[in-house]
């Protein structure tokens, strides 16, 4: 599956890019490292200018995350009811809008740097966390360093590839961990607390019936 949405990018080249990472910003999490990837190829083989790829991922961020934000303002509408069902929508909400509440517009520049929340950040954002005009101007301001922190650690992924053919497994690997680290840990902590409050509400309820 991966092979042919890669494929896809990479035959329609701004474009293939522009959706996949435009698309993400809309509550569905996509393999955005395929844009990514295929954005720092077309840098290598001189299809794409550096500046071009970063104001490319910048600007497809920045509509996707609007058209999110708007998603957000509109309400209670159809789209909302089918991300709200979506139990990582509701974790990612719960979670920023305790960060919205501490530290304000701010929170939209942290997010985009979060692959775990940035998908549903926005939404959140247009829900009535934060005006349109700091939301534009923090989703821009992070959208472009993250397009750059991107850029430079996916062409550094290309070197060490090409240099280090035997310890290719251990890319692969290290890449997982800095990607998935942060949900799988938070999946096991919620699996955690989870236990322990089934097990703190059947205590309680031992001690009731006593």
């Amino acid at each position: 599956m991966w092979d042919v949405l890669l494929e896809w990018v990479r035959a329609h080249g701004p474009l293939g890019i522009f959706t996949v990472i435009a698309v993400e910003n809309l509550g569905l999490p996509g393999p955005t490292g395929l844009a990514l990837i295929v954005a720092a190829d077309m840098i290598r083989v001189g299809r794409m200018s550096y500046a071009e790829a970063v104001g490319l991922i910048t600007l497809a961020h920045l509509v996707g995350a609007c058209a999110g934000y708007g998603i957000g303002r509109a309400g209670d509408s159809f789209v909302m009811q089918r991300l709200q069902s979506s139990r990582h929508m509701r974790r990612a909400s719960q979670w920023l809008h305790k960060w919205y509440q501490r530290r304000g517009s701010a929170t939209v520049f942290g997010a985009r740097l979060i692959g775990q929340v940035r998908p549903w950040a926005s939404i959140a954002a247009g829900l009535g966390e934060v005006g349109i005009a700091p939301f534009i101007l923090w989703t821009a301001v992070g959208s472009a360093i993250y397009a750059v922190i991107a850029l430079e650690l996916t062409r550094a992924g290309f070197r060490f590839w090409d240099t280090y053919p035997n310890l290719r497994l251990g890319l692969v690997i290290v890449v997982f961990v800095i990607f998935y680290g942060i949900a799988i840990f938070a999946a096991i902590r919620a699996l955690i607390v989870n236990r322990r409050s089934k097990r703190d509400a059947a205590a309680e309820r031992g001690v009731d019936d006593e």
